[in-house]
């Protein structure tokens, strides 16, 4: 972590350098990039200076993920309720060939519980840190994007102020002017487009995703704890639906009943706290 901070800040150094000495003769592809090497690339090397790489790459896959959450959902009450069937028609021996098969995540870590003969207690216990662990992930990723929505318009503003700088060593010369001006009004717009448009609607995505995801394993619990207590398929089916339904449909009222409370000012809020 200490290599990646000390490589990403002399990148980030290096960026500025580059931006304080290239020239740019017009406006163009050239002032284009210059301008997207200063807010995206100054943006990458300041996030990668507060997050170990391996966050970064998560919140990429996560992302992914993020954009087919209610597939995945009526994926896994299919897969719970195959797997069901599946321990009531066969052995523990079977089962755990199965869950083999199973991508890594809390439904192959149910699933492997059960074929080791796990206690119901153990295998809830596991499964709820398994869902805490993932929860602090989802946040992580969430805060990754959300501060790079904030870093964007403030690395915008550098190179603006940049660029303004250099407009005053070229006064003289009205065609590098032109240049120098487009980068430095180009680098306001990236920034402020990269945020309001990229990193914060992603943030917002991630979040989400955390809320649709909850649901996920929420599913998985209920449904491994049915397993455990050889439950009928179609009765673990009936019912994992209906959760995900009821848990859907309050998770709408919240919010529609959020809309309709009507929030006091900032000053009458300051005024009774005070």
């Amino acid at each position: 972590m200490i290599v990646q901070a000390i490589s990403s800040l002399l990148f980030l150094i290096a960026i500025f350098i580059v931006e304080f000495n290239m020239a740019v003769t017009q406006m163009g592809l050239g002032a284009n990039l210059n301008a997207l090497l200063i807010v995206l690339g100054g943006t990458l090397s300041a996030t990668l200076i507060a997050y170990p790489w391996g966050k970064v790459v998560f919140t990429a896959h996560l992302l992914k993920r993020s954009f087919a959450a209610q597939e995945e959902i009526d994926s896994t009450i299919r897969t719970v309720v195959e797997l069901a069937r599946l321990s009531r028609m066969t052995d523990i021996r079977t089962l755990e060939e199965q869950a083999n098969k199973l991508p890594p995540g809390l439904l192959r870590i149910g699933v492997e519980l059960i074929a080791f003969k796990c206690s119901r207690e153990a295998i809830e216990q596991v499964l709820q840190r398994e869902v805490l662990t993932a929860h602090n992930q989802y946040a992580t990723s969430h805060k990754i994007l959300y501060n790079m929505g904030r870093l964007a318009p403030a690395l915008g503003l550098a190179g603006t102020v940049i660029y303004l700088i250099r407009i005053f060593g070229q006064i003289t010369d009205p065609q590098h002017l032109i240049g120098y001006m487009g980068v430095a009004l180009l680098c306001t717009f990236y920034g402020v487009i990269l945020a309001n448009i990229c990193f914060v609607p992603l943030a917002n995505k991630i979040k989400e995703f955390m809320a649709e995801d909850e649901v996920r394993m929420d599913v998985i619990q209920e449904g491994i704890l049915d397993i455990y207590d050889r439950e009928h398929p179609r009765a673990i089916q009936y019912k994992l639906e209906t959760l995900t339904g009821a848990i859907m449909e309050s998770e709408d009222k919240f919010v529609r009943r959020l809309k309709l409370v009507e929030l006091p000012p900032y000053e009458k809020v300051r005024e009774v706290n005070a």
